[in-house]
């Protein structure tokens, strides 16, 4: 990403209840973002509230401490609020990317605004300034700290950084804003930055997920598959959403291909594709309505509601991230199926004798190696896949501050997960781009309507069959694979 913010862009609107996934996608890319007036004002009534309600009973991490220590009564509330932000603020680590942090503010203002935090609505502005800020001016949040049960020391670091006592990005202290303690817990009590990281992990797997559809159009034709298997009759037995968006797309890229069919039917990696890649289309769509709702929930503890009568206090678990954990191990589990079909489309076209092509796609050289070694970084890609399927995030969990918060979501690994993941399978769809087209070249197949113009793109990839150095060329082949992530319609 450039280091200039997209200030041409159009304002980013936090309302705390609309932020969706191209949101999410432009607070990343540096849009400047706006607050609504009615939803500060909705956040400045529970801060008043909160206020209020703080004056005359016991409020958990405003007249208390935190965890362990929530019997203990505190003193001064700002020098409260500063211990706690101090305190909290050990990330360490790698640092988080800066289209993450963008995104996470971004969520953690809109949160604020939804008016339920008790903080005051000047925390919000603060935050959402910061999104399409200079680079130089971000908050340095770092990977290690966050267990699920809140982004805790991810947002304690944004917390310092906006009072001035934490360097940013660029090496300088700024002073945004004073924070007491009617604001240091509330800042903290969200997992912004795991529902940042997954919405746009879950975005980029969505435009991969369709790019998918793509390459293995061009596999379908280099290996002469039979199209019924993606047929309207087929699709029509398909009772599930994204299986019948699968074959519909196929369909639509495969109609007029030139050759005939190799096989009465073909094997699993071109036959099935509906039913294995579809999963993924379902589960993506379920991960980001999951991200969405999160961004425009109030779920801070404590909760101040405000009401016609006044309002109350609830000492509640609605940040737990459960859901949003279990739907980015559903979809890993669903990746894990699709990139399985693509590697056995990789191993096909390689070594599969009754489709015409040469051993590895080699040239006439005896002993030639061809792309042979496609093969294994194919499968060394799908490996990371499984590895991050195999062990869900959801059945991780600690048990911290003396077994009073014993079951953490750990959010921020399943989002780190994702992220590989779908880094992984872009990968192993340049692995099937490169064969694909090579196959094609080797028949002499040009491929015809939508299809040729994807076919066209490859131009840059070499035309030649000789033992080469394979690396440059999986290279440019992942970047055209994410060119057709961000051309292709979501839904054509």
């Amino acid at each position: 990403m450039d280091d200039a913010p997209h200030r041409d862009s159009p304002a980013l609107l936090l309302d705390g209840r609309t932020l969706d996934l191209d949101g999410l996608l432009g607070a990343a890319a540096g849009r400047t973002a706006t607050v609504d007036p009615d939803a500060l004002d909705r956040a400045a009534a529970s801060h008043r509230l909160a206020a209020a309600i703080s004056a005359e009973r016991p409020v958990y991490g405003r007249t208390t401490g935190v965890g362990a220590a929530r019997a203990e009564t505190t003193d001064s509330a700002v020098e409260h609020g500063l211990r706690l932000l101090r305190s909290h603020a050990a990330g360490w680590g790698a640092v988080v990317p800066e289209p993450v942090v963008r995104a996470a503010l971004a969520v953690r203002a809109n949160q604020l605004l939804a008016g339920g935090s008790g903080a005051s609505p000047q925390l919000a502005e603060a935050l959402a300034a910061l999104v399409g800020a200079d680079a130089a001016d971000l908050p340095v949040v770092h990977r290690y700290g966050s267990l699920g049960t809140g982004d805790l020391t991810s947002l304690a670091e944004v917390g310092l950084a906006l009072i001035g006592e934490r360097e940013r990005a660029g090496g300088g202290l700024r002073r945004d804003l004073s924070l007491t303690s009617a604001d240091a817990l509330p800042l903290m009590s969200s997992n912004a930055f795991a529902i940042a990281e997954t919405g746009l992990h879950a975005a980029s797997l969505h435009a991969l997920a369709r790019a998918a559809d793509t390459v293995c159009a061009l596999s379908f034709v280099a290996l002469r598959g039979n199209p019924e298997a993606v047929s309207r009759t087929a699709a029509d037995a398909t009772p599930f959403d994204g299986a019948r968006a699968v074959a519909r797309v196929l369909r639509e890229l495969l109609e007029g291909q030139p050759g005939e069919p190799a096989h009465l039917q073909d094997f699993f990696g071109l036959r099935t594709w509906p039913q294995v890649h579809g999963p993924v289309i379902d589960t993506v769509t379920a991960l980001r309505s999951v991200v969405e709702t999160a961004a425009n929930t109030a779920s801070e503890n404590p909760l101040f509601t405000v009401t016609a009568d006044g309002g109350q206090v609830t000492h509640h678990g609605g940040f737990h991230a459960a859901y949003l954990v279990l739907a980015v191990d559903t979809a890993l589990l669903a990746l894990t199926r699709s990139a399985q079909a693509v590697q056995s489309r990789v191993s096909h076209v390689l070594t599969d004798a009754a489709s015409g092509l040469p051993l590895f796609l080699s040239d006439t050289t005896p002993g030639s190696s061809g792309v042979l070694i496609a093969e294994y970084v194919a499968a060394s890609a799908l490996s990371t896949i499984r590895g991050h399927a195999s062990t869900p995030s959801s059945v991780q969990t600690a048990g911290v501050s003396a077994g009073i918060e014993d079951d953490a979501s750990f959010a921020g690994m399943a989002a780190v997960r994702l992220g590989e993941a779908a880094t992984a399978y872009r990968r192993l769809l340049a692995v099937e781009l490169v064969c694909a087209v090579r196959a094609l070249r080797m028949r002499g197949v040009r491929p015809v309507g939508e299809l040729a113009a994807a076919f066209a793109r490859c131009a840059d990839l070499p035309a030649g069959m000789e033992d080469r150095d394979l690396s440059p060329e999986l290279v440019v082949a992942e970047r055209i694979v994410e060119g057709y992530a961000v051309s292709t319609p979501e839904e054509r």
